[in-house]
């Protein structure tokens, strides 16, 4: 009787009622546990990737808005700064009849009034004169070459305007044919431009700068097309954020999709053929009209000159379809798990983004005309 008494006294205890259910549910936790443990892996793999993608995309895109605003930066902004500096004001040689009714020019001028050299906005008459630095927030820095009515400028031989650079500024512009001038001929004969003392040292600069410019711009060119080879710098990105794949095979699948749209063909307009002009001495120290000096780049053993540099049509393209955005998709697998089923072929697990390469024109070329170096990536879900 003492046993069984004690067992009813036992079972009849509210601490003994829970012994049962919790065994029961035992099981349970631990399945929800591991449920848990499995879930987490699976989420952290999908981070794990969606970090990757994201990095890969934006630090390869990355690569070819640089090259985008720096070649926009070389065409006019760089070499306006540089050669404003050429400010040294101009000795007018007949007060009677001065160059466009104005005086007041500077050596700048000279390049700005030939069609050589764009200026900043607002002032397109006197180049450098009254053209404050752009405000940050500008989308449009005004970057043209000097203004013609086809009347006041003059022509060559075969009746073409000298100066006249309405034809350049477009996205496909005319290839530049015959001679040109580094300085405006009508104003060195107006002014006494001589040789030694401005002329010289001015035609230097000029041609100093526009090297530099160029050989900056062949070698931003040649990094850039190893940047984007074979999407390289996406595939690494990719493979050193995650740990399941082999960097032979990651990512393959984005980086198929990406690949076209990162090689932005650019070409640049040159000049073979120069002419160098400064004021021969005439009576009194003054000008005895202007003197031609032909250069020819081929024969000094240089590469033509560099003048500007735009983007074609297949690169205008895919300009625009990154404007709208490119989605990349990028399957990845899953791990393993306790209960030993193949998520992966089950569910074939992704992650996406949008990749968008965006500058503030609605074609979205703010390399040339007008150039505009303000590219920028985006990612969107």
């Amino acid at each position: 009787m003492n046993i069984w008494s004690h067992i009813n006294r036992t079972l009849q205890n509210r601490r003994a009622q829970l012994l049962l259910p919790a065994v029961l549910l035992l099981p349970l936790f631990v399945l929800v546990i591991y449920l848990l443990t499995e879930t987490t892996k699976v989420s952290i793999a999908k981070v794990r990737h969606q970090f990757a993608l994201d990095n890969a995309a934006y630090t390869q895109m990355t690569t070819v808005s640089v090259f985008l605003n720096a070649v926009g930066l070389l065409n006019g902004p760089l070499p306006y700064r540089v050669l404003k500096t050429y400010d040294e004001p101009l000795k007018v040689v007949d007060p009677d009849h001065l160059y466009r009714g104005q005086d007041g020019w500077t050596v700048f001028d000279l390049f700005f009034q030939a069609g050589v050299v764009p200026t900043v906005a607002p002032d397109y008459d006197r180049g450098a004169r009254n053209n404050p630095p752009p405000k940050q927030a500008s989308v449009d820095w005004g970057v043209h070459y000097a203004k013609y009515d086809g009347i006041e400028e003059m022509k060559d031989e075969e009746g073409n305007l000298l100066y006249d650079r309405t034809e350049w500024e477009k996205e496909n512009p005319a290839e530049f044919k015959g001679r040109l001038h580094i300085m405006n001929k009508d104003m060195v004969e107006k002014h006494y431009v001589p040789f030694k003392q401005v002329g010289s040292p001015a035609m230097m600069a000029f041609l100093n700068t526009y090297v530099q410019v160029g050989d900056t711009f062949n070698l931003q060119k040649d990094l850039y097309q190893k940047l984007i080879k074979n999407a390289g710098m996406f595939r690494e990105g990719y493979f050193l954020n995650v740990d399941d794949c082999k960097k032979s095979e990651c990512a393959r699948q984005s980086a198929s999709r990406l690949l076209p749209f990162l090689s932005i063909p650019t070409k640049s307009q040159t000049a073979n053929q120069l002419m160098l002009n400064f004021s021969s001495s005439g009576m009194a120290g003054g000008s005895g009209g202007a003197v031609d000096i032909p250069l020819d780049m081929s024969e000094v053993d240089a590469e033509p000159l560099f003048l500007f540099a735009y983007v074609t049509g297949p690169g205008r393209s895919r300009l625009k379809t990154l404007k709208r955005g490119v989605v990349l998709k990028q399957n990845f697998p899953l791990p393993r798990n306790h209960f030993n089923i193949d998520l992966t072929s089950k569910y074939k697990p992704y992650v996406r983004n949008t990749v968008v390469l965006n500058c503030p024109r609605t074609n979205n070329n703010c390399v040339w005309p007008n150039p505009l170096p303000k590219y920028n990536v985006i990612l969107r879900p």
